[in-house]
């Protein structure tokens, strides 16, 4: 699924940490890279950029995406 989170057009998935499945959020673009390190987007491996998502912050953008 496609998302607009804090400014950066990302894809919602997991990544593997520690042997589990996290939710993490996939960079596909925003207006400056600025915008992607405000949002807290990091490299996770070389050339993929992402951020971890909490349990928090997964249930927020789910209930936004119920919402709709």
């Amino acid at each position: 699924m496609e998302i607009n989170y804090k400014g950066v057009q990302c894809r919602l998935g997991t990544y593997r940490i520690n042997g589990e499945d996290k939710p993490t959020l996939y960079y596909i673009s925003a207006p400056n890279s600025e915008i992607v390190y405000e949002a807290g987007f990091e490299e996770l491996h070389y050339g993929l950029w992402g951020k971890v998502l909490t349990d928090e912050e997964y249930k927020e953008i789910v209930k936004k995406r119920e919402g709709r």
